[in-house]
């Protein structure tokens, strides 16, 4: 499945990089936070080597020092950092909830069972294009000091898809994105679901149509409040000269 995402994302502009690139671009990202870099995990492993320890990685991890100055990491499928991979050894599933909270500092998912339930965009997930899905990892996460969370997802059961930022950067969309808690396969995953991680991408160029979107709305609010308090004037006048006119009629008539 990760072959439909990357050819999808390559199509539109993005490179496709191996374990090795990865960890360079994360060490100069943190040489470099004022650069806006963005990372799609194509597949729900994440590499030992931006593990400070891959059997109990904590916020010391190349992949949490990253996010700290600001940049963007977009994960589907699984839990985060529920399966690390390791060169020439496959993979290996990490301790759950110890694994996300220390590298993270998310609170896990309630569940990590296998029954689906149905996820639906908030109003920020419809502004970035996201659609409806079953997922099988709700989480109920906790916010603290210093940390922004926006959902982007939610079921009956709690969140699913969410942007979690360990910097108050929320507003910017920067951070982790979390989209599509469900087992990524070809059939699954939807050219509209892969056009909503491309979204993310873009966030700027959304956000900044909806400022500029306010603004033209709040000068035309403006100027209907002008024009209309006008009108209201002139109105307010012709009652002044009417309520005149009537208490002049009144004085004759009782002068009569």
């Amino acid at each position: 499945m990760d072959l439909k995402i990357t050819e999808f994302l390559t199509r539109r502009g993005f490179k496709e990089i191996d374990t090795g690139d990865l960890t360079t671009i994360m060490a100069d990202g943190i040489k470099t936070p004022d650069t806006d870099i963005i990372i799609v995990f194509s597949h729900d492993i994440i590499p030992d080597k931006i593990l400070d320890n891959p059997s109990s990685p904590s916020s010391n991890s190349l992949f949490r020092r990253f996010l700290n100055v600001g940049h963007t990491i977009i994960w589907l499928g699984d839990v985060l950092a529920y399966y690390v991979g390791f060169p020439g050894k496959g993979t290996k599933p990490l301790p759950q909830p110890q694994t996300i909270t220390g590298l993270i500092g998310i609170t896990p998912p309630t569940r990590v069972d296998d029954r689906l339930v149905l996820v639906k965009p908030t109003l920020w997930g419809l502004l970035l294009g996201v659609k409806l899905w079953m997922g099988k990892r709700p989480h109920q996460i906790k916010v603290s000091p210093g940390v922004n969370l926006i959902p982007l997802a939610v079921s009956r059961e709690g969140m699913h898809g969410y942007v979690y930022s360990p910097t108050p950067l929320a507003s910017a969309l920067s951070g982790i994105v979390r989209l599509y808690d469900f087992p990524i396969t070809s059939d699954a995953l939807s050219d509209e679901m892969l056009e909503s991680i491309f979204n993310i991408d873009v966030r700027k160029s959304l956000r900044d149509n909806v400022i500029t979107l306010t603004r033209c709305f709040d000068i035309l609010r403006t100027e209907v409040d002008e024009k209309l308090g006008e009108k209201l004037d002139r109105i307010f006048e012709e009652i002044k000269k009417l309520k005149a006119e009537v208490e002049f009629f009144r004085v004759k008539i009782r002068s009569l």
